[in-house]
């Protein structure tokens, strides 16, 4: 799966982290990065104005959270309705 992390002119930064992983960086504000430069990683910071690609494998299928590790940006003013809420995303990958 190939996850691209757009971080708009907010003025945050966002740490996004895909559950399940690591996933590999290939590439940065829209530029493909060549094989030597791409990294491994769990969590990735991403700023204002900044873009990154990403590519992530499941380990197995199932339910897998995409979300920013910052707690406050995941929920509704801090405050869990029905799950959560903000900057979050499950991806279901079938079997």
């Amino acid at each position: 799966l190939k996850v691209r992390f757009i971080g708009t002119n907010n003025g945050f930064i966002h740490p996004m982290h895909i559950h399940g992983g690591p996933f590999e960086v290939v590439a940065r504000d829209g530029e493909t990065m060549p094989e030597s430069a791409r990294f491994l990683a769990d969590t990735v910071n991403v700023g204002p104005g900044q873009r990154y690609d990403v590519v992530w494998q499941a380990r197995h299928p199932g339910k897998w959270l995409i979300h920013c590790h910052i707690g406050h940006h995941t929920t509704n003013n801090n405050v869990e309705e029905k799950g959560g809420g903000g900057l979050m995303v499950v991806i279901d990958v079938q079997p």
